[in-house]
């Protein structure tokens, strides 16, 4: 939403580019959109903030109706529309440039955290969905994200609470996910995705916990190949059909209070 001068391929985690991108924020993405595939048949589709444009192109393959990509950048709206055949518009998340009720589902990866205003931009989410249609939404998790480095470019960063008062008070049937788990309870199988684990002084262990990945992920290889990164459309819609979840760090998860996970990124699906 702010890097309305930037170049539209130069690298920064806060534009995913996915010739270029750091492995992180490439497969954050990836899997985002991932996520966001399984709701889209057959609906009007509102990517905002869609930047390059992959991502928009990924649903439109996933068989949404139609995608509308808004960026604040005219450049960027320019590349997407010539390099996937996309329809890109420029516009804000403080106004939204559609008419009210004019799309099925909102897809909003790492947008919020980037507004002044984040209750004007959830209002403008609520006011472009019709009847029933459905918020996709991410933000990074404020306690685990900042941890004493805060991001420049983020002036709106949220805690679990602050995300779900803000999605609740505007959409109802509110569901949440967990990406990138920090830490979980050592009774979670999860530990196996996580960055701190109870397991990683057990002699051993981050040797196996590698091997595990390696043979049951692979397509999560750090960094991505030169083949994933040109093939991004059809990653994004494998990558929604690969079963083994659990030990994948970049999947997304249902957010269950048992584990005590503290993930890295917050999803939410909510329903206008």
């Amino acid at each position: 939403m702010i890097f309305a001068n930037r170049p539209v391929h130069e690298p920064t985690a806060e534009r995913m580019v996915p010739e270029s991108s750091d492995p992180f924020t490439f497969w954050e993405h990836v899997y985002r959109y991932a996520f966001a595939s399984r709701f889209v048949k057959g609906k009007r589709v509102l990517d905002i903030a869609c930047g390059e444009g992959y991502g928009a192109a990924s649903l439109e393959k996933a068989g949404a109706a139609y995608v509308i990509g808004i960026d604040v950048s005219e450049a960027v709206c320019l590349h997407a529309r010539a390099k996937y055949g996309i329809d890109a518009r420029p516009g804000t998340a403080a106004a939204i440039p559609l008419p009210d009720g004019s799309v099925d589902v909102v897809v909003s990866f790492e947008t919020i955290e980037h507004v002044p205003s984040p209750d004007r931009f959830l209002d403008e989410c609520a006011r472009v969905l019709a009847p029933s249609g459905i918020l996709i939404i991410s933000t990074p998790n404020k306690v685990i994200y900042d941890q004493g480095n805060p991001n420049p470019y983020h002036c709106s960063e949220m805690t679990e609470q602050e995300f779900a008062n803000a999605v609740g008070t505007r959409f109802h049937e509110c569901r949440f996910y967990t990406q990138r788990p920090k830490s979980v309870a050592w009774w979670s199988l999860r530990t196996l995705a996580c960055d701190d684990r109870p397991w990683k002084r057990v002699r051993g262990f981050p040797l196996f916990r590698r091997a595990l990945q390696r043979y049951f992920i692979p397509e999560t290889n750090i960094p991505p190949t030169y083949e994933q990164r040109e093939s991004v459309l059809h990653l994004i819609l494998s990558a929604e059909k690969s079963p083994r979840r659990l030990l994948n760090p970049f999947a997304l998860r249902p957010q269950r209070g048992w584990t005590r996970e503290k993930p890295l990124y917050l999803i939410a699906t909510a329903i206008r």
